[in-house]
């Protein structure tokens, strides 16, 4: 179900807001990858907090 859900909004993202998207990807490719890497880390984190309190 989180996967279809995950599938869903990436979906509409990318057909709503194609040229945004490859901005987006252009910026992220420009970021270092610690950077990326705590960032990733902190919505890790969050995502399962959020989940614990639900």
């Amino acid at each position: 179900m989180a996967v279809a859900v995950f599938l869903l909004f990436e979906g509409a993202i990318y057909a709503l807001f194609p040229e945004q998207t490859k901005r987006m990807l252009t910026i992220i490719m420009s970021i270092d990858t610690n950077n990326l890497r705590i960032f990733g880390l902190i919505m890790v984190t969050s995502g399962a907090i959020i989940i614990w309190l639900v």
